[in-house]
């Protein structure tokens, strides 16, 4: 069994497809890095305040706040923001992104605060905290727990869910390119007519098939994850990973009802979109298993794929949307993903656990029924 399983390990990695889309990922990796990290919000900011004498200025204002999550924190952060922006000129002034995100959801919103500040600048006044009706956390919304949340370095950890959901999309992609002509390859080159009639062809054969298949679509989803993560840790490092993912404003899960920081919010999401794809391997394979052309293969995947996405903007609720909602694709937004499965307008139980449970095991029993059904097809098929 080893034997086989290496052989068509090797048949795999040799392929030119496999090739061809290696290279192909690397490049577009390269690009969501350039996009998700060295252009983001927080590096623009970075390099702006660098420019006008304040280089460390984002790592000086976590500092100041990392800690309990409270009204006065809140009354802390918004305070010494408006100071800093109504003493400095507009091109003088400092951008604080850590600051700006907390404002946005604690500024009135029945009036524009920036434009007061400004007008009291151009009179010589200024607006203070205390003149302002500002909610408290609880009036936000805010989940509580016994424990008070923690508020940490969010920014950067924010940057790295917006790049991991690109990430998990160019992995399924590139797994399906790869799965799609396991099979179909030698349908289409008339091998499978000599390999099922051998010893193994029907049986072992095409257990070899599907753990390859499995194992380096594993792989593969592990070192474009790992990547990301050590590439994240070496621009940013690791500041915030403790922080409570409520307080994340970039991903906005004020209400989140698990208390959960956003390192163990970032595994969670890693080990569904694993178990996701692992189900998109069993359906590619199955696909493959069934035609004839590496080609149809890969379009008849690829279109079952991106079917629930596409559908799911039709049918938003109901029980058609809860369906819809248990596919990968709808997985792919860390924020999305996290606030659904918290709600049963989408999901079926109106719990998380119960639901990321329930999404599991879908994604495990569409992998194990896909991958009878290969192993079936193949050992019962009539070659042609």
């Amino acid at each position: 069994m080893m034997s086989l399983i290496k052989y068509e390990l090797e048949k795999l990695v040799r392929n030119r497809t496999f090739l061809v889309t290696s290279i192909v990922s690397l490049v577009i990796i390269a690009g969501i890095f350039l996009v998700g990290y060295y252009y983001s919000q927080l590096s623009y900011a970075e390099q702006n305040n660098e420019e006008i004498g304040y280089p460390e200025y984002y790592s000086e204002i976590t500092n100041k706040y990392t800690g309990d999550f409270n009204d006065q924190i809140v009354e802390e952060v918004l305070s010494d923001y408006m100071v800093e922006y109504q003493s400095h000129t507009v091109e003088k002034r400092p951008l604080d992104l850590f600051s700006w995100y907390i404002a946005s959801v604690f500024f009135p919103k029945e009036e524009d605060m920036y434009l007061k500040m400004n007008d009291a600048m151009e009179n010589g006044q200024e607006i203070t905290f205390h003149q302002m009706d500002v909610p408290t956390v609880q009036e936000v919304g805010f989940a509580s727990f016994d424990k008070p949340l923690k508020l940490g370095a969010y920014n950067t950890w924010g940057n790295l869910f917006l790049v991991t959901n690109n990430m998990f999309l160019l992995a399924s992609l590139f797994i399906i390119f790869i799965c799609a002509s396991v099979f179909s390859n030698e349908a289409a080159s008339k091998i499978n007519q000599l390999l099922l009639s051998t010893k193994y062809g029907r049986g072992k054969l095409t257990i070899a098939k599907i753990i390859v298949a499995a194992g380096v679509s594993t792989l593969i989803f592990f070192v474009i994850q790992l990547i990301s993560f050590l590439f994240f840790n070496y621009y940013y490092g690791m500041s915030g990973w403790d922080a409570s993912i409520q307080t994340n404003f970039s991903v906005m899960l004020y209400d989140f009802p698990l208390e959960m920081n956003n390192l163990q919010a970032y595994l969670l999401v890693i080990g569904v979109q694993l178990l996701g794809l692992l189900s998109v391997v069993g359906i590619t394979l199955l696909i493959s298993s069934m035609t004839k052309s590496p080609f149809i293969s890969l379009a008849v995947s690829l279109g079952i794929f991106f079917l629930p996405y596409l559908s799911g903007q039709i049918y938003q609720t109901g029980i058609v949307a809860k369906i819809l909602n248990l596919f990968p694709i709808q997985h792919y937004q860390v924020e999305e993903m996290l606030t659904k499965m918290e709600d049963n307008s989408f999901f079926f139980f109106s719990s998380f656990i119960p639901n990321v449970i329930l999404t599991i095991g879908v994604t495990l029993i569409i992998k194990i029924g896909a991958d009878l059904l290969v192993y079936f097809r193949m050992k019962y098929s009539q070659v042609k």
